[in-house]
């Protein structure tokens, strides 16, 4: 979530931002981040998704309840708002979250995903991934055509999660580097991938879209992400009650109430500062942002388990 934000805040990288040397370093940051939205999704076909429909309330429980509630504040505090604009697309009448849409979308498809997991050959399972990354890669990557939308789709996703479940549970000799091994991949792929992007646009005039979630450099990058951090031991209670709230950090700055200001704050912090300034500024701000969004959706979860026991009622 924080990549996400340092995505954000960074402000998605346009080929038009590249002109001269300083663009690099706004470019690696980004690159950098750029793995966050896929391994999102990668983590949820590392551990599987157990669909039910609890589940799938609560997850819009808290999309409903977090939209309204900035709406509310909003609202309150006499700043303008719209109805139609600032709160039916949040309530899934639109395109306000996008990756809403499309994660519950992979999420009513799991089981169908999980049971192809469970019965399919090894051999089987994985030319079902050679086909499908080398069908994105074609149509997707390359030319655009098909329905990956640069990795902003359920389809792109549904992918993800069928490569994270493979990876874990047939580890190949590319896949149990040492964990230092695997951070050095992610990030050695991610300058690469910043550096290849700003000779294209130098050289070609293009980034060659290295700065899209579906890049092959981004996914590697990602996979390798994740490794690293499945091969660490680590066991905290704070970090679980962190977790639970983390993708209320999604939903309220991206509103799109509280995105205007989270933008303008971001931008003033980068050009005002020098780069080592802005970036250490700019991430207690992001620890800030994060710390405030998980405070409020304690409120929704108070609320949440407030509701339960009409699921249990028989």
């Amino acid at each position: 979530m924080l990549m996400v934000m340092a995505c954000h805040a960074n402000g998605y990288v346009q080929e038009a931002d590249l002109a001269g040397t300083a663009g690099i370093s706004k470019l690696a940051i980004n690159q950098l981040c750029l793995v966050c939205v896929n391994v999102f999704v990668m983590i949820s076909g590392w551990f599987g998704i157990k669909a039910s429909w609890r589940g799938t309330a609560k997850l819009l429980f808290q999309v409903l309840f977090l939209a309204m509630l900035c709406f509310v504040v909003f609202a309150v505090a006499g700043l303008p708002v719209s109805f139609k604009k600032d709160l039916l697309p949040y309530l899934l009448f639109g395109s306000g979250y996008w990756f809403v849409v499309s994660y519950l979308i992979l999420y009513t498809l799991s089981p169908v995903l999980n049971a192809f997991v469970e019965h399919a050959p090894k051999k089987e399972f994985g030319w079902v991934l050679v086909a499908f990354f080398s069908a994105e890669f074609i149509f997707g990557y390359l030319l655009d055509v098909g329905s990956f939308h640069n990795g902003f789709s359920a389809l792109f996703f549904i992918g993800l999660y069928l490569l994270a479940q493979y990876i874990r549970r047939y580890p190949g000799r590319l896949f149990v580097f040492s964990k230092w091994a695997d951070l050095s991949i992610y990030a050695g792929v991610s300058f690469l991938s910043a550096i290849g992007f700003w000779l294209g646009y130098k050289w070609f005039g293009m980034g060659f879209h290295l700065n899209h979630y579906d890049s092959p450099l981004a996914l590697i990058a990602a996979l390798y992400f994740l490794l690293f951090f499945s091969k660490l031991s680590i066991q905290s209670n704070t970090i679980n009650r962190l977790a639970v709230s983390a993708f209320a950090i999604y939903l309220i700055h991206t509103n799109s109430l509280v995105y205007p200001y989270f933008r303008l704050c971001s931008t003033y912090i980068m050009e005002n500062h020098t780069l080592a300034g802005a970036v250490g500024i700019m991430l207690v701000f992001l620890i800030t942002i994060a710390i405030v969004c998980i405070v409020i959706d304690k409120l929704r979860l108070l609320v949440w388990q407030s509701l339960l026991p009409l699921f249990n009622h028989k």
